[in-house]
């Protein structure tokens, strides 16, 4: 170290003293801190002495007197001031949440939290799946009730009964309308289960560069610490250097 190689070409000896023994060995810690330590206590309670009282005669004053009763509602007497503090304010729900759009739940859960925290994240991919979910329900709902109405409609008592191939058509037809409506519910799953694997995607990324720079943190510290110590080793070797 620059230190000791200091201290050698100088001729000067270094003492190098055993862990938790400077309060014995240290010249400094045995004498010389000590009468410092016992002056400054004689020093600061002189200082109490000579000030004490003088606190209150400031704060004590007629201005804060009036002032500490009329918060209590004592003088003058208005016992609303004190009531008023112990009244349940009546709490209004909120208006409930009509047609709400992706967009919607991002802005609520920003309010919220903070929006690049790992909880917002979780959050806002649990909502936007629920939501996507309820879409896929409604929209299946709505397309079997359009088909339940298409079955229960009465048919027209001179209507001439289908024979074997109108029926075949007819079947072939209904059976395309449902794998078109099957074909819309996996296209609607495969876009959200994209949408979340991208989410998955970016969310590692922002992890993998929260630790780069926790690392790259880190080494600057050790860094620092590196310098500082040998600035430290630097005043030393002055200090020893001067007369």
């Amino acid at each position: 170290m620059e230190f000791i190689d200091y201290a050698i070409a100088h001729n000067i000896m270094l003492l190098v003293l055993p862990p938790h023994s400077t309060h014995t060995l240290q010249p400094l810690d045995v004498v010389m801190f000590k009468p410092l330590a016992a002056a400054y206590s004689l020093s600061l309670q002189h200082y109490l002495q000579a000030s004490h009282g003088l606190l209150a005669d400031s704060s004590f004053i007629k201005k804060h007197a009036l002032k500490a009763f009329k918060a209590t509602g004592i003088a003058p007497i208005d016992p609303e001031v004190v009531l008023k503090k112990f009244r349940k304010s009546t709490l209004t729900a909120p208006p409930p949440l009509v047609n709400v759009s992706r967009a919607t739940i991002t802005n609520l859960i920003n309010q919220a939290y903070d929006p690049s925290s790992i909880a917002a994240n979780n959050l806002s991919e649990i909502l936007l799946r629920l939501q996507a979910a309820k879409e896929i329900a409604e929209y299946e709902k709505d397309a079997l009730r359009a088909a339940l109405h298409v079955h229960q409609k009465p048919r027209n008592r001179h209507e001439p009964p289908l024979d074997l191939q109108q029926r075949k058509a007819q079947l072939v037809k209904e059976k395309e309308k449902e794998k078109e409506l099957l074909d819309k519910i996996e296209l609607k799953e495969a876009k959200e289960n994209n949408r979340i694997y991208q989410l998955k995607i970016k969310e590692a990324a922002r992890a993998a560069r929260e630790e780069a720079k926790k690392v790259r943190d880190e080494a600057k510290a050790v860094k620092a610490a590196e310098l500082d110590a040998k600035r430290r080793d630097r005043d030393a070797a002055k200090a020893i250097q001067q007369p």
